[in-house]
């Protein structure tokens, strides 16, 4: 590292990509400020079948999540300019899966009271389906042969942004994964529904949908 003067003193330079985060490796050289392109064409040949539009092009790596689900797995999450994000599960840094999402709805409840409408027992978040503007997701996490509601997964999640990325924000979300097979693709498409806690009286509800994806569909610069 090297030292550039500032209007207010001496600061340090980042000359080099961070390759690490909070102690962990970040995967594929993905990394802040870097960029992601995800291949298209899959979905230039499937017209109307997938309930959602992939970003075109290069999207910059803004924002950086990091999700510790214990026992060496870590859920990497890289939030790209264009609404949409690359998750990465890895355990002992070997790569499990990978999705792409895009953001398709965020609902705000107002207050903490209506918060706790979306994680109580019975709520939708949860239910066994879950269906968006006639197309039907069902429930992948816990029991998916239960008819009736499960509790969604709990997790914590530590946001780091900026060059070098400094931590920024952290939050709890509530979530629940659904999917839907695709049968002209032979693919399916995931639904993922997260109640977002980032503390008092901020609170929102994120409807993403994505795809499985795999290093091969990806450019990484």
């Amino acid at each position: 590292m090297r030292w550039v003067k500032s209007l207010f003193g001496r600061a340090p330079e980042e000359t080099g990509p961070i390759l690490a985060i909070g102690g962990v490796d970040l995967p594929l050289g993905l990394r802040v400020g870097g960029a992601v392109s995800l291949d298209t064409a899959l979905f230039d040949a499937a017209g109307a079948a997938f309930g959602f539009v992939a970003p075109r092009g290069h999207q910059l790596v803004e924002t950086y999540g990091q999700i510790d689900l214990g026992a060496g797995s870590i859920l990497h999450r890289f939030y790209l300019s264009d609404d949409a994000f690359l998750q990465i599960n890895a355990t002992a840094g070997v790569i499990d899966e990978m999705k792409y999402f895009v953001f398709h709805d965020t609902r705000r409840p107002s207050n903490q009271a209506a918060f706790k409408d979306w994680v109580r027992t019975g709520s939708v978040l949860g239910s066994a389906q879950i269906e968006i503007e006639g197309r039907r997701y069902g429930r992948v996490w816990g029991d998916v042969q239960a008819l009736g509601w499960v509790p969604p997964v709990v997790f914590e999640e530590v946001l780091y942004g900026g060059r070098p990325p400094v931590k920024t924000d952290e939050l709890t979300h509530y979530a629940m994964l659904y999917e839907r097979e695709i049968p002209s693709l032979d693919r399916t498409e995931s639904l993922l529904v997260s109640a977002e806690d980032y503390g008092p009286n901020e609170f929102c509800v994120v409807y993403s949908l994505g795809i499985d994806v795999s290093s091969a569909d990806l450019d990484i610069t």
